[in-house]
């Protein structure tokens, strides 16, 4: 079965979700259970949370599988309406950091592209979880088959 990207969005801000590099860690659970409720159906409901709080909790999806962007619209203002104030995005940061979990993923954070061998394009944008375990039926992301299996990392890793 393909998992495809989930796409949720309002007037103010665009949430995509791609269940294929999420390695469920929850921090968009914690950080914002209203809005990110695996109980419903739609499992993200924007309605619930101002766009800056949404993105401030995408902003901690340690794999990169939650990405969230401000919508810009074009409108014609009327006489006395009141003109829509939207903070700008900020720009990525240049610095890339990767994080060894204990147990788990090398988490990287940061402006990052993985490239297949091909020269392809696997993913491109701000943070990823790549495999340690070599369990992953995702590879070179993880996919969480450490918690499934008796691995444990080595010293030297």
């Amino acid at each position: 079965m393909s998992q495809r990207l989930q796409v949720y969005e309002t007037d103010q801000i665009r949430v995509t979700f791609d269940p294929k590099v999420c390695i469920h860690s929850g921090a968009c659970l914690r950080a914002l259970p209203a809005v990110f409720d695996v109980s419903r159906r739609k499992w993200i409901d924007l309605s619930q949370a101002d766009a800056g709080s949404v993105m401030a909790a995408v902003a901690k999806c340690p794999s990169g599988a939650l990405r969230a962007t401000l919508v810009t619209s074009v409108f014609r203002a009327l006489p006395d309406a009141p003109v829509p104030v939207t903070p700008a995005p900020q720009p990525p940061s240049p610095d890339v950091t990767v994080t060894v979990r204990e147990k788990g993923p090398l988490l990287v954070q940061g402006k990052v592209r993985v490239l297949h061998a091909d020269g392809t394009v696997l993913i491109e944008g701000q943070n990823c979880a790549l495999c340690r375990c070599g369990r992953s039926r995702n590879k070179p992301f993880c996919d969480n088959s450490h918690r499934h299996v008796d691995w444990a990392a080595l010293d030297a890793d």
